[in-house]
């Protein structure tokens, strides 16, 4: 089956994998099963939890580039920097865009997943 991922360069994320279908589907269920658990502790954000913030959305970053998700990962190099630097207001200013993005990346994923599940193997 094509892997057909909205917000996903499929061939870049098998590269990664050096061409292994098996591994990259690995890793995006994986990235489907936990990324909604993170994006969870992203949706409220202050002063006291910025630190956190950065912590969280640097793994949203580093497990978006190991699908591909380039855009995405983009977005949270972006929201890691802005919280690193203490701009709280800047962060809460993209945080809504970037969770919906996020949030529809899952929605695709999870809809690609369930096509691929019910073919016949």
């Amino acid at each position: 089956m094509e892997i057909n991922i909205p917000g996903i360069d499929a061939e870049k994320a098998l590269d990664l994998y050096d061409d292994d279908f098996d591994i990259f589907l690995m890793v995006l269920r994986s990235y489907a099963a936990n990324t909604p658990m993170v994006l969870d502790r992203l949706r409220s954000v202050s002063a006291e939890t910025l630190a956190d913030y950065a912590a969280n959305v640097h793994g949203v970053k580093g497990t978006s580039a190991n699908i591909g998700a380039e855009e995405l990962r983009k977005a949270a190099l972006k929201q890691e920097g802005l919280a690193k630097a203490g701009d709280l207001s800047s962060v809460l200013s993209n945080n809504n865009t970037f969770l919906s993005d996020a949030d529809t990346l899952l929605k695709n994923i999870n809809k690609w997943l369930e096509e691929y599940d019910s073919e016949d193997k």
